[in-house]
């Protein structure tokens, strides 16, 4: 008997949730089992709306991409139009710079994130980019996108069937909800809810929430600058260490400039329910700044003081403020949920609503893919059972993804976050450290010259995830995937 095919509702069209679907629709088994359906909260799918600019920039206006990210990208068969929107990092600079004056360079890092099986180094995209690609890989494919229907709440009801209340008033039922609705997940807070284990040491509450990482960040995104007689190559990215906080601008195709400055906080984003702070914007040199529920006047303030911050190639930081159209300054957050809150019952979590790091990562987008590919291994593998009357239990591939990745999420959150504390230079020891150990630390040497080069990061930067079955016994089938119903 034939399992029929199961809805798969994925809350959130960023990136982890259409990695996710992609991931379903071009498996030949997966997407015979299953029909992956995204829910988007902005109203429309035009890369250039108000709306879409808005959103990727108050979650970082592009990513780095290393190999664990870009090889499950590439076996989704995207490896020649990704490239073609990112650019290759083929040389970071360090410098050590205050508040004006020129920056003393520190030391280099040749060919970031070589890989030879991908032959490549880490590749950076804007994220609208990169959302697109997908998306309209999942519009050739036949997949579905539901735009403008904002997530308000969700319920597990009797049977294990998942009730969605959206703003628009519709509800609808889902056999498998998926959230990548990030950091304020309404589906992370129906598992916490849910999750009966009393050893949490946290009420529910506290435990749905992220937690303060101290800092904040401001993204943007530059034009090409003309700057003639300047050392730097169109693939390098500088990082400039400041006295309390870090500055950093990544290439992009076309000689734009992803820019980032981290410093630690001096005040909060007020976030009260019914404030439209996701909308609050304010002129600033020739662009707006997304304010993200901040003071319009401190935010300006604080881009004043940074105008001097010199940079190689744009001179100062002002130069780079005023070729900027759209600014955003966010909160800066960090946690890793344990596994039995971040799977339950018949919902899951997956990207930045599963865990939450410091930029100093780079690793946000890479591991919310990595949650795709992984989630979609398992639904190969574990397939749902079916009662008598029709009820359908995902709880052992939720089970499997949530062990599975809530240990490695722990160790890259808590990785990034001192790594992040020591960069940002908040106390004159941490800055000493910072600067001491970046001057002196042996950086330099090219893995791609390296007959055997060896990576300390090997642990997250050579994982190689892909959907396949598991061959737990020999001769094993890819009929493991199909769900037989209990009887």
């Amino acid at each position: 008997m034939t399992q029929p095919k199961h809805t798969i509702t994925i809350i959130g069209a960023g990136i982890a949730g259409p990695v996710l679907a992609l991931t379903i629709l071009s498996h030949p088994t997966l997407s015979k089992l299953y029909t992956p359906i995204l829910f988007e909260k902005l109203p429309i799918s035009s890369s250039t709306s108000p709306s879409l600019s808005r959103y990727t920039l108050a979650v970082g206006a592009a990513v780095a991409l290393t190999s664990n990210a870009l090889f499950p990208l590439y076996e989704l068969g995207l490896r020649e139009e990704l490239d073609k929107i990112s650019c290759e990092t083929e040389l970071i600079k360090i410098w050590r710079a205050g508040m004006k004056g020129v920056g003393k360079y520190l030391n280099s890092i040749v060919n970031p994130g070589w890989k030879a099986d991908l032959g490549t180094n880490l590749r950076v995209v804007e994220r609208k980019d990169l959302r697109g690609l997908l998306l309209s890989k999942i519009e050739r494919l036949g997949g579905e996108v539901r735009w403008g229907r904002k997530l308000l709440e969700v319920k597990t009801v009797v049977g294990g069937k998942v009730m969605l209340t959206f703003e628009d008033g519709i509800e609808e039922g889902g056999d498998l909800v998926v959230g990548a609705d990030g950091l304020w997940s309404k589906v992370r807070k129906c598992i916490v809810f849910a999750n009966k284990d009393t050893e949490q040491k946290e009420d529910p509450e506290s435990r749905w929430k992220a937690k303060p990482s101290g800092s904040d960040g401001f993204y943007g995104i530059s034009e090409k600058f003309e700057v003639e007689g300047t050392e730097s190559k169109p693939g390098d990215t500088h990082w400039i260490l400041l006295d309390r906080g870090v500055a950093s601008t990544w290439a992009l195709p076309g000689g734009k400039q992803f820019w980032t400055i981290s410093l630690p906080s001096t005040s909060t984003a007020e976030r009260q329910p019914g404030r439209k702070w996701e909308s609050e914007t304010a002129k600033v040199y020739h662009g707006e700044v997304h304010l993200g529920g901040y003071n319009v006047e401190e935010t300006k303030e604080i881009l004043r003081n940074h105008e001097g911050v010199w940079h190689p190639v744009a001179g100062n930081f002002k130069n780079i403020f005023e070729n900027t159209e759209q600014f955003s300054r966010t909160p800066i957050a960090a946690r890793a949920w344990e596994a039995g809150d971040i799977g339950g019952g018949n919902c899951v979590v997956i990207g930045d609503a599963s865990r939450v790091m410091m930029p100093s990562s780079g690793q946000g987008a890479c591991f919310g893919i990595e949650d795709a590919t992984i989630f979609a291994k398992h639904l190969l593998n574990h397939p749902p059972t079916m009662s008598k009357d029709g009820l359908v239990d995902f709880q052992a591939c939720i089970s499997k993804y949530a062990n599975e990745r809530a240990p490695r999420s722990a160790r890259m959150t808590t990785q990034s976050y001192w790594t992040g504390v020591v960069g940002l230079g908040d106390r004159w020891w941490w800055r000493w450290v910072r600067d001491f150990a970046t001057a002196w630390m042996p950086m330099s040497a090219d893995p791609k010259a390296a007959t055997e080069p060896t990576d300390p990061m090997g642990w997250l930067y050579d994982v190689r995830y892909k959907v396949e079955v598991e061959n737990e016994e020999p001769g094993m089938s890819i009929k493991k995937a199909e769900a037989i119903p209990q009887q």
